[in-house]
């Protein structure tokens, strides 16, 4: 089976990181903004393309910080700088009105309160706290791969 590549945004605003809250079946979640990577695409475009759908953000990714790979995908985390728009304006894909995936919400977070958040992927979010600690908001100069947790 081949593995679904994807492209996260890790975008800081002040004290606050940007966010989707998620509630999908009995789950109730955060994610990074991203999707998948469409034939033809550049990582950084792709990161562009679903920022600007999901959250209606305008954003420059400026390194990739991350490689998380799990038994299905492949995910590429990039530090983005917010060049314009406002949360809450994205009107992507996950906001049709018969879209049967559960509730999507647009918001930022606390970066001090992102250890005691359902931050997915949890290996992600603990990188993320461990080198922003270290770093601060430019995080840390070359990517990460992390594993994810692989079901036998």
């Amino acid at each position: 089976m081949e593995k679904r590549v994807s492209c996260r945004a890790i975008i800081f605003k002040g004290k606050k990181m940007v966010s989707m809250y998620r509630e999908k079946e009995d789950r109730k979640f955060y994610t990074f903004p991203g999707g998948g990577l469409e034939a033809g695409e550049t990582e950084e475009d792709c990161v562009r393309r679903e920022v600007f759908e999901e959250f209606g953000l305008v954003v420059k990714p400026v390194k990739k910080v991350y490689i998380y790979e799990s038994e299905r995908s492949i995910e590429h985390f990039f530090l983005c700088d917010w060049i314009s728009g406002k949360v809450g304006d994205g009107r992507g894909e996950e906001f049709q009105p018969d879209r049967n995936k559960g509730i999507y919400k647009q918001t930022t977070v606390e970066i001090a309160k992102i250890p005691n958040f359902p931050l997915m992927p949890p290996e992600v979010a603990a990188a993320l706290i461990e080198d922003y600690n270290k770093n601060g908001p430019a995080l840390r100069i070359r990517a990460k791969k992390i594993k994810g947790s692989f079901k036998k």
